[in-house]
């Protein structure tokens, strides 16, 4: 996996253990790299190969388009959520190629 995560009290870091991928994509998605679509192919290996997924901010009751990553326990509840709140300003894919994302808890 080429995300590393890191948990603090207030906030889940993400950075890239290798940059080979992000790379790519950016090579490859040149005028959309900055799209949801393309974040959340990015993100595919990641969600497929751990606890965390896409969590819909209406199934939170959360007032926002910001990309939320989260994990549910056994019975599909949302347990734990961080929102990448700076989505307006720039994409999280942008944020993690320039080094690191930082999605606040929710």
């Amino acid at each position: 996996m080429s995300i590393k995560v890191e948990k603090t009290d207030k906030s889940l870091i993400l950075t890239l253990n290798n940059r080979k991928r992000i790379e790519e994509f950016k090579e490859d998605y040149p005028d959309d790299f900055s799209s949801d679509s393309v974040m959340y192919e990015f993100f595919e290996e990641f969600i497929g190969n751990s606890e965390w997924e896409w969590i819909d901010p209406q199934e939170i009751g959360a007032l926002t388009d910001a990309p939320i990553l989260g994990i549910k326990n056994e019975s599909g509840r949302v347990i734990e959520v961080y929102g990448f709140m700076n989505y307006a300003v720039e994409s999280l894919l942008d944020a993690l190629y320039d080094g690191k994302a930082v999605l606040q808890k929710g």
